[in-house]
C-alpha cells in the first residue's frame, strides 16, 4: 500500500470521507492518504483491454496482412487515375468515348485488375479496354507480361514515362476530399483488426505514404509509413513480400516467442513464392478470396497443400482467436466446409 504523507492540526478534525477521495489512515499521529490503485486499463475498450493482457506475455500468433485486395478495396481510385492520366496522354482516344465505352472500359479494369501489379500498368489496361474491345479482358488475363510489353513497343512509350506521369497524378488526388471515399474498407475488417489482440504488421506493394492515411481514416489505426509495422512499396510483390515475411519472422518478438505467424494475401502468385522458400515453411498462407484473384486461382489454390482460401467470415475469426472455428478447432469439418467453393475450404493435407 502505498501512502501519501499530509500532516493534519490536531485542533481540525479528519475531513469526511468522499467517493472522489482515497482514504486515510492514522500513524505516527499523522495522517496518511492512501494513493489509489491505478489499472493500466482504465478507461480502455473491451478489444484494448484485450491487447494490453495479449502484450503482457509473448503473443501466441502474429499477422502479416497485405493491404489492397485484403484490407481496403481501392480498384476504383487505381481506375479513376488511369481514366484522367490516360486522358492526359492519349486525348485522341479518351477524349471521344461515350458513356457506356466508359462504363464497358471500368468494368473490364475490375476483370483485369488480378493481373496489376504497378499503378501505371493500369493506362495500358485501360488503353487496351478502350481499342481492343470486350475480348481485351481475356487477352490481358491470359499473359499480361507479355501483352503490356508488346503494345509498349507498338505505342512507343516507355514504362518510366507512363509512371512519372501516373504516380504524379496519384499524388495530386491524395489532397482532395473524394480520394478516400474512391478506396473502402471490406465489410468487418475493421471490426476484425479492433478485435485483434495479437501483433500485426502491413505487407503491401502499395507506397505507405498512402496506407498510413487509410489505415488511420478507415480503422482507426495510427501506423506511420516509417513504422517498423509497415513493410510498403514490396516490388516485384511475390520476391519483396517474402523477403518481407523472412525479415518479419526474425524479429525477437516473433522468433523468441515461437508465435504462429499467418500471412493472408489476395495474390496466388505471392503465396505461392512464399510456399517455395524452405525458411518460410512455418508461416501458414491464406488466398483472401474476396480480393483481386480469379476463379482458376481460388480453385488452384483450394487444391494446394500449403495454402488455404478463406472468405472474410473466417478472416474476422482468425484475427480474433488465432484460428478458424470448425476448422482448427479439433472438430470435424462439416460437408459444406468441404466442398469447393466455400470460403473455409481447407485442403485434405492441411
Amino acid at each position: 500500500m502505498q501512502l501519501m504523507r499530509g500532516c493534519l492540526p490536531a485542533s481540525k478534525p479528519l475531513p469526511a470521507a468522499s467517493s472522489r477521495m482515497s482514504p486515510l489512515v492514522l500513524r505516527g499521529g499523522q495522517a496518511w492518504r492512501v494513493a489509489p490503485r491505478l489499472s493500466v486499463n482504465r478507461g480502455l475498450t473491451p478489444a484494448a483491454r484485450r491487447t494490453v493482457k495479449a502484450q503482457a506475455a509473448p503473443p501466441s500468433d502474429a499477422f502479416i496482412l497485405d493491404f489492397d485486395g485484403v484490407l481496403l478495396d481501392s480498384e476504383r481510385e487505381v481506375t479513376a487515375s488511369a481514366f484522367t492520366a490516360s486522358k492526359q496522354r492519349w486525348p485522341h482516344i479518351f477524349g471521344s468515348l461515350s458513356a457506356d465505352d466508359e462504363l464497358r472500359i471500368s468494368e473490364g479494369m475490375r476483370a483485369v485488375r488480378p493481373v496489376l501489379i504497378k499503378g501505371y500498368e493500369s493506362m495500358i489496361m485501360a488503353r487496351i479496354l478502350a481499342e481492343d474491345g470486350p475480348k481485351a479482358v481475356d487477352s490481358i488475363l491470359a499473359d499480361w507480361s507479355k501483352l503490356q510489353a508488346e503494345r509498349l513497343a507498338q505505342w512507343n512509350e516507355k514504362a518510366e514515362d507512363l509512371t512519372s506521369q501516373y504516380e504524379s497524378l496519384r499524388n495530386e488526388e491524395m489532397k482532395k476530399p473524394e480520394w478516400q471515399a474512391l478506396q473502402q474498407p471490406y465489410m468487418g475488417v475493421k471490426d476484425a483488426l479492433g478485435s485483434c489482440p495479437y501483433p500485426y504488421y502491413i505487407a503491401t506493394s502499395k507506397a505507405a505514404h498512402r496506407v498510413s492515411p487509410l489505415m488511420a481514416a478507415y480503422f482507426g489505426v495510427d501506423i506511420p509509413p516509417d513504422s517498423p509495422r509497415m513493410f510498403a512499396s514490396l516490388l516485384p510483390p511475390d520476391e519483396a513480400k517474402a523477403n518481407a515475411l523472412e525479415q518479419i519472422s526474425q524479429r525477437p518478438l516473433i522468433k523468441e516467442s515461437g508465435a504462429t505467424v499467418h500471412f493472408i494475401d489476395d495474390r496466388l502468385e505471392t503465396l505461392k513464392n512464399a510456399a517455395a522458400r524452405p525458411s518460410l515453411s512455418n508461416i501458414k498462407l491464406y488466398l483472401a478470396n474476396w480480393g483481386y484473384n480469379t476463379k482458376s486461382e481460388r480453385e488452384e489454390a483450394a487444391n494446394m497443400k500449403n495454402v488455404r482460401v478463406i472468405g472474410l467470415p473466417q478472416f474476422s475469426e482468425l484475427l480474433r482467436f488465432g484460428l478458424v472455428m470448425n476448422v482448427d478447432d479439433g472438430c470435424e469439418p462439416t460437408e459444406e466446409e468441404k466442398g469447393y467453393g466455400n470460403p473455409s475450404r481447407v485442403s485434405d493435407e492441411e
